[in-house]
């Protein structure tokens, strides 16, 4: 399929260049395609649909971008494999799916590290950022923005679970490695499942709860059958928007910055909506929806921390990039 499209582009070229010889002038036209896993309801789809319109319009139509939302196209998981080879030309890469490519991306993930959001937020603009975009690149991938997936919560079929002695024997669907080991850390059992199995898990209670963020509990429908919610600000998710590197170095300079800009606006937008919303209006949806929600005390939080700080502590001895990682967590705290 890449070979395709870029024989196509080779095509217009020519052709493009052949009319400008006969004194005619040709705009050359791109078609994006943009894979991602929201389904239209969930808050972080607004910001991509602003990123499409920008793109279109400021292109002066040069840009077509065609959306494949809720993994119509291209699940999670192979979201980067489909970026890289073509496939698709742009893809909004969860960071949670690629640490298997990028052992790396688990390093700003793990349980208690950040304050909160803002914090995680100082820390990717302070150097986080400049670590991460070069293994992408090693990909075929230009990231094009780096922001919140949301602070990440545990919600449960039956109660709320503010001490780690109540994770004792819960099977709960974990969001990466290092909340898995926080999750081991209290006897709780970790399991690994894709967004596409969720439903059934829960309906057939394969699983007691899992950890994602509120906008995912809500659009997703998962309130539904898990009511309680433990509010822990736990662990903050990243991800971005990957553009196939052959595709963005084939725009020309000016709709390359149309890219860019546009993406950078996406960005602030997708910051800004998943902050305000798991902070503030999180807990009146939670309210409507009949959820119930239990916000850690500093106290359950510290008791928390203490089981999470002996695995950072860990991972700071095993694996050598980790201090980088830690000193601007420090840095920016």
């Amino acid at each position: 399929m890449r070979f395709h499209i870029k024989g196509a582009l080779l095509s217009a070229a020519v052709f493009a260049a052949a009319m400008t010889a006969q004194g005619s002038a040709w705009a050359q036209e791109f078609t994006m395609r943009l894979a991602h896993t929201y389904p239209d309801t969930h808050i972080q789809a607004g910001p991509i649909r602003d990123f499409v319109k920008a793109v279109e319009e400021k292109s002066g139509g040069r840009i077509k971008v065609n959306v494949y939302p809720a993994e119509t196209l291209v699940s999670g998981r192979e979201m980067l494999d489909a970026t890289e080879s073509g496939v698709v030309e742009a893809g909004i890469l969860a960071f949670a799916n690629q640490t298997g490519d990028f052992p790396d991306l688990e390093l700003f993930t793990y349980p208690f590290m950040f304050n909160d959001a803002e914090h995680f937020r100082r820390a990717v603009n302070g150097g986080i950022r400049d670590l991460v975009t070069p293994l992408f690149a090693k990909r075929n991938v230009k990231l094009v923005n780096f922001y919140h997936k949301g602070a990440m919560h545990v919600m449960h079929k039956t109660k709320v679970l503010p001490t780690p002695a109540d994770f004792s024997g819960q099977r709960l669907r974990s969001l990466g490695p290092t909340i898995s080991k926080l999750f081991t850390a209290m006897k709780a059992n970790p399991i690994n499942l894709p967004i596409a199995e969720v439903d059934a898990a829960i309906e057939r209670g394969m699983i007691d709860g899992l950890t994602t963020n509120c906008s995912a509990h809500l659009s997703r429908g998962w309130s539904e059958g898990l009511k309680f919610v433990t509010f822990l600000d736990m662990s903050q998710g990243g991800e971005g928007l990957g553009i196939n590197a052959d595709f963005f170095d084939g725009l020309p300079a000016d709709l390359q910055k149309v890219v860019t800009d546009a993406a950078a606006a996406m960005e602030d937008q997708e910051w800004t909506a998943m902050i305000n919303d798991d902070e503030k209006a999180c807990m009146t949806k939670w309210k409507d929806a009949g959820v119930t929600v239990h916000q850690v005390t500093d106290g359950e939080k510290a008791e928390f921390r203490k089981l999470a700080m002996p695995i950072i502590e860990e991972a700071g001895t095993q694996k050598p990039a980790m201090k980088d990682y830690l000193a601007i967590a420090e840095k920016t705290r």
